[in-house]
C-alpha cells in the first residue's frame, strides 16, 4: 500500500528514526530539513552501477539505519530500492521525486547496471510506502533534463497502453498521463508552477501504469544506447519510440490521444516534437555497434511488445534510429 503526500508533513514519522538518505548533489539546493539525524549516501552516478549499490548497503548497515528516504530523480530512487533489495532489510522507503519523468516512485522496479549491462530488479517490496510530490522541487532542473524526463514519461505512458500486460486500470492511468503531458508541455518547459505540478502528476500516473503493465520494445532497445553513448535514458527511449511504433503499424486509438488521425501521422508528430526539442540520435554510431545493441535487448520486454520482433528487425530498427547504413 502506498500513500501519496503533497507536503512534508509525513516527515513526522521520521523523528524517532535513523534513515538512510539517498540523494545526489542537487539535494543541498532544496533546503529540506529532517526532524532527525540522517546517514547520507550520494556515491552513485546518473546510471547507478552494482558497485555503487554495494557501497550504499555498507552505509546502511554501518549506521544501523531503520528507514530509507530517496530524494532525487530516478537514479536516486532506483538506488534506494536496490540498496533495500541487496541488503535484504525489511525497511520502508519514502520517495521524494525531483524530476517528472521516471515514475520510479510509483513502481516496484529498479534499474542498475552490472558489468556494463542493465540489470532489472523487480519485487513488490520495492514499491515505496510513502511518496511526496512537490512541484517546487522541479525548479532546479536544466531544460535538457526536463525534456528527457518528460519524454520518458510520455513513452512510458504510451508503451504501457499498448503493452500485452495492459489492464483497464493501467490504460486509464496511461490516458490521463498522455493528456496531462500534451496539455502542459509548454508551461512545464517554461518552468512554470502549473506546468511543473501537472507534469509531476503525469509522470506519477505513467509510473503507476508501467507498474502494472511494464514497458515494451522501445524501452528494451534504449538501455544499451544509454551505456554505449552516454545519453540519458529519456533521450535514448525517445529516439527509439517512433521507429518502433512505425514498425508495428497499429494503435490508431493511441494516435487519437495525441491529436493525430492514425499511427503514421502520430509517428511523424512525435519525430517533429523531437526535432523541435533538439533531441537527436548520437552521431558517432558505427556498423560494429549494431551487433552489440541487438544482443543487449531484454527478451522479456520484447515478449511484452504487442508485435513480435526478430533479431533482424531489431537490427534494422537500430540502423534507422542511428542512421547507420
Amino acid at each position: 500500500m502506498q500513500e501519496v503526500f503533497y507536503d512534508f508533513s509525513i516527515f513526522e514519522i521520521l523523528k524517532d528514526k535513523k534513515p538512510l538518505l539517498v540523494c545526489d548533489s542537487a539535494f543541498d539546493s532544496f533546503c529540506i530539513k529532517f526532524p532527525c539525524e540522517v546517514a547520507r549516501f550520494s556515491e552513485f552516478g546518473s546510471n547507478p552501477v552494482y558497485e555503487d549499490i554495494c557501497l550504499g548497503v555498507k552505509t546502511l548497515e554501518e549506521n544501523d539505519c531503520d528507514f530509507i528516504v530517496a530524494v532525487g530523480g530516478g537514479s536516486s530512487i532506483d538506488t534506494a530500492k536496490a540498496i533495500k533489495y541487496y541488503s535484504g532489510a525489511k525497511l520502508p522507503i519514502m520517495a521524494v521525486p525531483t524530476t517528472s519523468g521516471t515514475g520510479s516512485e510509483a513502481t516496484h522496479f529498479a534499474a542498475i547496471y552490472k558489468d556494463g549491462e542493465k540489470c532489472s530488479l523487480a519485487d513488490e517490496k520495492l514499491l515505496p510506502e510513502y511518496v511526496i510530490l512537490r512541484a517546487d522541487l522541479l525548479k532546479t532542473l536544466s531544460l535538457y533534463q526536463k525534456k528527457c524526463t518528460m519524454l520518458d514519461a510520455l513513452c512510458q505512458a504510451i508503451e504501457s497502453w499498448w503493452s500485452r500486460g495492459a489492464t483497464k486500470e493501467s490504460i486509464r492511468y496511461s490516458k490521463e498521463a498522455v493528456n496531462l503531458i500534451l496539455a502542459n508541455m509548454e508551461s512545464y518547459l517554461r518552468n512554470e508552477d502549473s506546468g511543473n505540478e501537472n507534469m509531476l502528476l503525469a509522470a506519477n500516473l505513467a509510473g503507476r501504469a508501467i507498474n502494472i503493465s511494464t514497458t515494451t520494445a522501445a524501452h528494451a532497445m534504449s538501455y544499451k544506447l544509454t551505456s554505449l553513448y552516454g545519453i540519458p535514458h529519456g533521450h535514448a527511449v525517445a529516439i527509439c519510440f517512433p521507429k518502433v511504433w512505425r514498425q508495428m503499424k497499429n494503435f490508431n486509438e493511441i494516435a487519437f490521444a495525441l491529436g493525430q488521425p492514425n499511427y503514421e501521422e502520430a509517428c511523424l508528430f512525435f519525430e517533429k516534437m523531437l526535432q523541435d526539442l533538439e533531441i537527436s540520435a548520437p552521431d558517432n554510431a558505427s556498423e560494429d555497434d549494431l551487433e552489440i545493441l541487438v544482443n543487449s535487448v531484454n527478451i522479456e520486454r520484447l515478449n511484452n511488445n504487442p508485435i513480435r520482433f526478430d533479431k533482424l528487425t531489431i537490427k534494422n530498427l537500430y540502423r534507422e534510429i542511428l542512421g547507420v547504413y
